[in-house]
Order: C-alpha cells, then sequence, then structure tokens
C-alpha cells in the first residue's frame, strides 16, 4: 500500500512538472521523502529514489541547477543495491547528473560520467539509461565544438534503439535524429540533413504521441527551408 501510494504521489508530480507547473510538484516529492523515506522494502526505495531524481529534475526546470545537483546524488546513494529496479532508478538519476553537469559547463565530468553510466547500464541490460547517456555525451561533445565525435553516437542512439516500441526510447531517437540534422546544417551538409529530417518524418508522422507527431511536423518545416520551392 505504502509503495502504491509514493508512486501514485511521483507520477502526479511528475505530471505537473510535465506540464510546466514545476513549483507545484515539489511538495509532492517532499512528502514521498518525509513519509517513506526510511522504508526498507525495495519497491518503496525505488519510489523514494524517484522523489529525489524527479524533485532535481523540477529544480533543473526552475533554473536551479546547483540545487539539482545534491538531490541526484542522494538519489544515486539511496539507490545502492543489486535489485533490478534500483540499478535503473540510479542510473536514471546518474543521467540526470550528467544533464545538469552538461549544462553548467562542467563538459568533461558530464562526459565522463556517461562514459561510466553507458559501462554500468550496458552491462545490467537497461536499455533506456545507456540511450539517454549516448545522446547526452553526443550533445555535450557537439557543444564543445566535437561535431565529427557527436555525430557518431547520434547514429548509435538510431541503429542500437530505433527499432524498439519502448515509449520512453522513441523521443531520444527522435532528439538523435533531429541533433543529428542540426549538426549536418551547420557543417554545410544539406543533404544528409534532409535526410535525417525524413526519417524523422518517416518514423514518427504518424505517431499516437503528440510530441513525437509535432518533432516530425518541425523536421517537415526545416526541410521546407532547405528545399524551397
Amino acid at each position: 500500500m505504502s509503495e502504491q501510494v509514493a508512486k501514485e504521489l511521483v507520477d502526479k508530480g511528475v505530471g505537473l512538472s510535465d506540464v510546466n507547473k514545476s513549483q507545484e510538484a515539489l511538495p509532492l516529492y517532499d512528502e514521498v521523502i518525509q513519509k517513506f523515506g526510511g522504508g526498507k522494502e525495495t519497491g518503496l526505495r525505488v519510489q523514494v529514489v524517484r522523489a529525489f531524481t524527479n524533485k532535481g529534475i523540477a529544480l533543473h526546470r526552475m533554473q536551479k541547477p546547483l540545487e539539482a545537483l545534491p538531490l541526484y546524488d542522494e538519489a544515486i546513494k539511496r539507490a545502492e543495491g543489486s535489485e533490478p529496479a534500483l540499478r535503473e532508478a540510479a542510473a536514471k538519476a546518474l543521467l540526470q547528473k550528467a544533464n545538469v553537469l552538461r549544462d553548467l559547463n562542467q563538459n568533461e565530468n558530464a562526459l565522463s560520467l556517461c562514459s561510466e553510466l553507458i559501462k554500468g547500464a550496458a552491462a545490467a541490460a537497461l536499455p533506456v539509461p545507456v540511450a539517454g547517456a549516448l545522446f547526452t555525451m553526443a550533445d555535450t561533445l557537439a557543444n564543445l565544438g566535437r561535431q565529427d565525435e557527436a555525430l557518431p553516437l547520434y547514429d548509435e542512439v538510431v541503429q542500437r534503439f530505433g527499432a524498439s516500441s519502448d515509449p520512453a526510447l522513441k523521443p531520444l531517437v527522435a532528439g538523435a535524429l533531429f541533433s543529428k540534422s542540426m549538426l549536418l546544417r551547420f557543417k554545410n551538409r544539406p543533404q544528409e540533413a534532409v535526410a535525417a529530417y525524413d526519417e524523422i518524418i518517416k518514423r514518427f508522422g504518424d505517431a499516437a504521441e503528440p510530441h513525437l507527431r509535432n518533432m516530425a511536423v518541425m523536421a517537415q518545416q526545416s526541410k521546407n527551408e532547405l528545399q524551397p520551392k
């Protein structure tokens, strides 16, 4: 019962944060941490870790990255253990920490964390954190002007996870294709950029998820810019 209550609170917080109501989500995460933070059962511990991680995400979205970082560290600490659910929760917290480090221009630290995460998550057969870490690593390299190193990583996300039906992987595949197309435009390789846009349109033009269909619409608009009538 406690695990279900905690999960519902975290899920409600995530829903609020996803519609730009991060401030309203924070008390829900705090409630989970305060009420259930001492729980010993694996399922309950996972929800507490999710509360710390998603509170960090909310603060990051509120432009408070320095307040987010210790929350990810606490999530990772509380997720210690060999249980698959805890390992996945820890990997997700590590990925969010890498994203914050990148945004704080601590790029080498972000890259190092992503490399560590890819090895650990791959060994534990956790595809979503692996794909996320590859994507974050590629974005970080691109921000550093190392586009030729970033492009193969975007391709790796698509090649390894493009056929998956997992709804958590689809946005990463779409994002990798879109970021790849932007890099190709920057490098004045418009035909290859158009090919990437076409891939987005083909994969996600009829997607059930509105945010994926929206990416296909943006891809079509960007393609039109490169191919004016």
